[in-house]
């Protein structure tokens, strides 16, 4: 039987201004495909401003014959990797679909998403081409993340892929059961687990409503978890400095005590010394940093807390 039930998961963080806006645009798109039904899980990430009462509005307001609802929302906010998940948690549909609630990823795009599918791919990845409000800081972050993070691991991303995606049912089972890092990047996990994918290029627009949540702090955050969650290489890296520093450290001792023996005079060495000096400590800092990281990373699996708490959801 072919699929004809799609789930939409919306992440929501203090997105009011924009929320009514998205909502027109999202159910003009939805309504028109008449052949399918959709499920719209609206992901309250703890929102501090009237989202959560414009959601229940449009949820109470509108009736639309293809569409029903369900508000999940949290008891504070988790992130926006968090909000994914749980939405697919919720999800009941054929395929799920995740999109952002700002705008910028235009549900113009969900009808070719489908088609993809029902052609026979399990991802479709949404790839941006052009982001019409990227400062140029923010395009060369992104071009840095993607090669540091393609030569680090075994796994080839495809840059610029984002979190508007379409996954089947199977590849969400898949995350429900086995993906439950308490560090995560979804957009990573949905490329690493193999089945048949699909890459769609898209234009996002500027931003019309409100200011994005994503700062360089959270956008450094995210490229670490991408980094250390797909790659052991840093850690071979530290390794391979320290062989080096112990090869330098032989080479010194042994050229130091030549020098003692043969020499006439022995040189002072003090500039070397200080030199050396700070470049193994600045090294073993650099090793002691990555071990940090990783260990950081561990003992948040050990401890297990919730990847995310619902205070209310509602059908």
């Amino acid at each position: 039987m072919a699929p004809k039930n799609f789930s939409v998961v919306i992440s929501i963080y203090n997105e009011a201004v924009g929320l009514i806006s998205f909502w027109e645009s999202l159910s003009q798109v939805l309504k028109n495909e008449k052949h399918f039904t959709f499920e719209l899980l609206w992901v309250n990430d703890g929102s501090k401003d009237e989202s959560q009462s414009l959601i229940n509005k449009i949820i109470e307001e509108t009736s639309i014959d293809n569409i029903r609802h369900i508000s999940i929302e949290f008891s504070k906010n988790f992130g926006h990797e968090s909000a994914m998940i749980a939405g697919i948690d919720n999800a009941s549909g054929d395929a799920i679909i995740c999109i952002d609630s700002d705008g910028q990823h235009p549900p113009e795009e969900i009808p070719e998403m489908i088609n993809v599918f029902l052609s026979g791919n399990d991802i479709v990845l949404m790839q941006r081409f052009q982001r019409e409000d990227s400062s140029f800081l923010k395009k060369g972050f992104s071009k840095l993340f993607y090669r540091i993070i393609n030569l680090l691991s075994s796994i080839k991303f495809e840059e610029n892929s984002t979190d508007f995606f379409l996954i089947s049912k199977q590849i969400s089972e898949i995350l429900k059961s086995n993906f439950r890092d308490q560090s995560r990047f979804i957009r990573g996990f949905i490329q690493s687990v193999g089945f048949s994918k699909a890459v769609l290029p898209f234009n996002a627009p500027a931003r019309e409503y409100g200011e994005s949540s994503y700062s360089y702090w959270a956008l450094l955050k995210l490229s670490f978890n991408a980094i250390f969650s797909f790659s052991n290489k840093p850690l071979r890296v530290s390794i391979g400095l320290s062989v080096l520093f112990i090869l330098l450290t032989l080479i010194l001792g042994g050229y130091t005590l030549y020098m003692y023996q043969y020499a006439s005079e022995v040189p002072t060495g003090y500039t070397t010394l200080i030199i050396f000096l700070s470049a193994s400590f600045s090294t073993l800092f650099i090793a002691l940093s990555i071990l940090s990281l990783y260990f950081e990373k561990l003992i948040k699996e050990v401890r297990k807390r919730p990847l995310y708490i619902i205070k209310k959801r509602e059908v």
